[in-house]
């Protein structure tokens, strides 16, 4: 009775001609959730291109940039001995005083680079206090080292003849000391390394 009794109260129910709603649907379609977060989505795709395009040139650049050749590493030793042989082979061609100059040169060169000395920005008296100081140059090459400067300068300023026994005798001190030095640190490094392993 209170059933009927409730819908009496509202006859409305009872009417065909009312439509009733639609029950909500629990799915949506693909294209329903692409267009609720279409903002989202152009976002996303406007990052990836942005990222895409930015690697992509940054890479055309990298590309186009002129590669750095390799530093090559010479020895010192091998590149003043070669340019020693150079300088010998055009000896009859080269004045004496700028054949002491390139001599003087390649000399200095080998010892700042080998043996890690301003030799390039020193006077002869100067350069010969540095090879007095060091130990490995005191104790074998600095009658040699004293001798090839002062006879240098007195070839490069002097305005006598130059002889060519001068010439010969700095150019044999110049190979001599270039090669023999070369020997003595070769044979040190050895001694040196053996006692290494003997110490472990």
């Amino acid at each position: 009775m209170d059933f009927l009794k409730g819908r009496n109260d509202k006859p409305y129910l009872l009417d065909s001609s009312v439509q009733s709603d639609d029950p909500l649907s629990i799915y949506k379609s693909l294209w329903q959730i692409l267009y609720e977060n279409s903002t989202w989505i152009l976002i996303l795709v406007g990052v990836v291109l942005a990222t895409f395009i930015f690697l992509f040139c940054k890479k055309k650049k990298k590309a186009e940039e002129p590669k750095q050749p390799a530093e090559i590493t010479i020895d010192p030793y091998e590149e003043a001995l070669q340019a020693i042989q150079e300088l010998q082979a055009n000896k009859a061609q080269i004045q004496p005083k700028p054949f002491v100059f390139r001599l003087s040169e390649i000399l200095r060169i080998y010892v700042q680079r080998r043996f890690k000395m301003p030799a390039m920005e020193l006077t002869g008296e100067e350069f010969i206090v540095e090879i007095v100081s060091n130990p490995f140059f005191s104790g074998n090459y600095e009658e040699l080292l004293r001798e090839f400067v002062n006879l240098g300068d007195r070839v490069k300023y002097s305005k006598e003849t130059t002889e060519k026994s001068q010439i010969n005798l700095l150019l044999d001190s110049a190979i001599h000391f270039v090669t023999d030095s070369h020997n003595r640190l070769k044979a040190n490094e050895i001694e040196e390394g053996q006692q290494s392993t003997s110490n472990q």
